[in-house]
């Protein structure tokens, strides 16, 4: 291990930060780009000051990747696709709508140009609900009161 990192330079640190931030751009984690940006604040520390040790390189990398990391998850949350994919149905929560139609699968609400499945209340055809909440893609929704 000492001979890996005892000859180390600023500039190793440099092409290590940017090969894990471009592999970040592959992975598409966030993981990847603060240790990259870990590996490059390493560099530049290495740069001001030539005579740090490798075992305090590898402590100041490490300590400075998994901080980073820890702040990323807690303050940086990230929207992806995939997160954000099933929750459509949430954004009608609130809103009101007017039944469409009743058939043996339950009730369908009129929803802009669509028609929603709808349950929670007994509901007649032209009845104005509100929306409550969701159950995956049904509306759970609650009668009116007049």
């Amino acid at each position: 291990m000492e001979a890996l990192f005892a000859d180390f330079d600023f500039w190793h640190w440099l092409v290590l930060g940017l090969a894990l931030i471009i592999i970040e751009l592959f992975a598409w984690s966030t993981f990847f780009l603060w240790m990259g940006i870990s590996a490059v604040v390493v560099g530049i520390l290495l740069y001001l000051s030539p005579n740090i040790s490798w075992e305090t390189q590898l402590l100041i990398f490490s300590f400075l990747s998994i901080v980073t990391i820890y702040l990323a998850k807690k303050f940086l949350k990230v929207e992806t696709i995939d997160t954000q994919l099933n929750e459509r149905a949430s954004r009608h929560v609130g809103n009101i709508y007017t039944v469409a139609e009743l058939d043996n699968n339950g009730a369908k609400v009129k929803v802009g140009d669509s028609l929603w499945l709808a349950k929670g209340c007994d509901m007649a055809i032209g009845q104005q609900v509100k929306v409550v909440g969701t159950d995956s893609t049904t509306l759970i929704v609650e009668e009116i009161p007049k």
